[in-house]
C-alpha cells in the first residue's frame, strides 16, 4: 500500500536534485542528456501519477490493490529504475526514447485500472447498502403478502 507513494517520494527527490543542478548552473552533474530529460519531465509526471493512483485507491474499500494494479505499480518501478541506469550512461539516449512511452503507457493502464476497480468496489458497495434498505423496509410492511386493501373509515 505504501509502494506508490514512496515511489513518488523518490520521483520528486530525483526531479528536485535535477532542479537543483540546474539552478546552480552544474548540469555537467549530471550524467546525460537522457538523465536530465528523465529527471526534469519523466520523474515528475511519475510522481502525479503515483499520487493519483494512491488517491483513486484510498477512495475504495477495502483499500488494497489487485493483482492487476500491484504488476502495473512494479512495472513501473521496473521501467523508471531501468531509466535511472540506463541514464548513467552518455550513449544510452536511444533506450530512453523508447522507455518514455513505456513508461507513460503503464502510468496510463494503471490509472485506468485502479479507476474501474475503484468504481465497480463502489457501485457494488452501494448496491449491498441498497439492498439492505429494501429488507429492512419489508419488515416494517404491516400487512405482508395479504393483498388486502386497508380501509379507514367507521364500521356498518
Amino acid at each position: 500500500m505504501l509502494a506508490q507513494p514512496l515511489i513518488a517520494a523518490l520521483a520528486i527527490a530525483g526531479s528536485v536534485a535535477a532542479a537543483v543542478f540546474q539552478a546552480a548552473d552544474r548540469t555537467d552533474l549530471i550524467p546525460s542528456v537522457q538523465a536530465l530529460i528523465t529527471a526534469s519531465f519523466v520523474y515528475p509526471g511519475l510522481a502525479l501519477s503515483m499520487i493519483v493512483n494512491h488517491s483513486i485507491v484510498m477512495a475504495r474499500r477495502p483499500r488494497r490493490l489487485t493483482t492487476v494494479e500491484k504488476i502495473l505499480v512494479v512495472g513501473q518501478l521496473l521501467i523508471a529504475g531501468l531509466l535511472a541506469v540506463t541514464s548513467l550512461e552518455p550513449g544510452a539516449l536511444l533506450l530512453g526514447f523508447l522507455l518514455w512511452p513505456l513508461l507513460i503507457a503503464a502510468a496510463v493502464t494503471a490509472c485506468w485500472t485502479m479507476t474501474g476497480t475503484t468504481v465497480r468496489s463502489r457501485r457494488a458497495q452501494r448496491m449491498r447498502r441498497e439492498l439492505d434498505d429494501d429488507e429492512a423496509r419489508r419488515d416494517l410492511d404491516d400487512h405482508p403478502g395479504t393483498g388486502e386493501i386497508v380501509g379507514v373509515g367507521p364500521r356498518t
